[in-house]
């Protein structure tokens, strides 16, 4: 939203400024400019076109740098998945060995399960972080994950 934002402003900025340039052409045809009005069309054609040069060229520069970054990104992305799933495993095992009898449960598994549960959610924290690097690769797992909560793999 914010990008698509920007590169409207961007747009609006350089069309200003080759309008303004284009104005200035006119009305430098019909008659003699002061030193002053040039001066002041050469400065705001600068100011419009060079502001809207750098949105245009910082949003490339975070292009282009996630471009670098996506293919080491993925595998450590992968990584973090595998983990996330071994640890997913090792909940449903620890819920799968309480005993249906609360008096019964084991103080053991129980610490078990609060300290995987706590992994998890840091898993789910990174996951999130890796939403602005791979946001495809991400919807994917969120999918997947919906998926397999509904009972479907």
């Amino acid at each position: 939203m914010m990008k698509k934002r920007e590169t409207i402003i961007a747009l609006i900025l350089i069309i200003a400024s080759i309008a303004l340039a284009v104005i200035f052409i006119m009305t430098a045809s019909e008659r003699p400019l002061t030193q002053l009005e040039i001066v002041f069309f050469q400065v705001i054609t600068l100011c419009l076109s060079i502001s809207g040069a750098f949105i245009f060229v910082r949003q490339s520069a975070i292009q282009a740098a996630r471009e670098i970054i996506k293919p080491h990104a993925r595998s450590a992305f992968r990584r973090l998945l595998s983990l996330y799933d071994s640890l997913s495993r090792l909940a449903t095992t620890i819920t799968n060995a309480r005993s249906p009898e609360p008096m019964k449960n084991n103080p053991i598994l129980e610490k078990l399960e609060a300290i995987v549960t706590e992994q998890i959610v840091t898993a789910d924290d990174a996951l999130q972080d890796w939403t602005d690097i791979v946001p495809d690769d991400v919807d994917e797992l969120r999918k997947k994950l919906a998926r397999m909560k509904k009972g479907g793999k």
